[in-house]
Formats: structure tokens, sequence, C-alpha cells
């Protein structure tokens, strides 16, 4: 599977992760955008993207994530991290949260 995230040049500001532990990024972004939930246009969604973001600012994987869908008629902007694309609409589907972990199992 290759997700080549952008998150890895784009989410500079970001404190680095602690030496063990994990942290809680909630709404996390791509370029200032909303990271997607899905990459390659819904064809990997949640866990792996998850994972590769967290990888992408220093952890080892998520542990935890929560999907944030158009809801009452709101549209969401997402990006997709492995491409850069944009989903503008009401069909785009976003991370509310994701919980990153970083130590020695």
């Amino acid at each position: 599977m290759k997700i080549l995230l952008l998150a890895a040049v784009m989410v500079v500001g970001l404190n680095g992760p602690s030496d063990a532990g994990t942290r809680n990024f909630f709404n996390p972004t791509v370029g200032g955008d909303r990271l997607s939930f899905c990459a390659n246009y819904d064809d990997i969604c949640g866990k792996p993207v998850a994972d590769a973001w967290c990888r992408a600012i220093g952890f080892e994987e998520a542990v935890n994530y929560r999907r944030d869908t158009a809801r009452n008629g709101r549209a969401i902007v997402a990006r997709y991290a492995d491409t850069g694309d944009l989903c503008r609409g009401k069909t785009c589907e976003s991370f509310r949260q994701i919980k990153c972990w970083n130590g020695a199992r």
C-alpha cells in the first residue's frame, strides 16, 4: 500500500511526539485542511490513513480515531493526504480525532 502523505511536509508547527505514550489530535489537518478519512478517493479508509498520518508526524501508529461526516446540510472540505487533492461537499468525510501512540509495546 502506497500512501505518500503530504502531512510529512505540511504539518509543520505541530509539536513533536512525546517520548512515550499517546496524544490526541482533534480535527487533524494536512496543508491547513482537514485530513480526509480516505486516501485514493475511497480506496483506503480509516486506520491505514490514520496510521500513516501518525507516522508522518513522528508517532508509531494510531490507536484510536473518529470519523466526521457532513451533517445537517453542512459540507466538509478535506484533503486527501496521498494526492493532495481536495474533497468539497456533503459526501466528504474527514477525521474528527486521531489518537497517536508512541512507545514500546
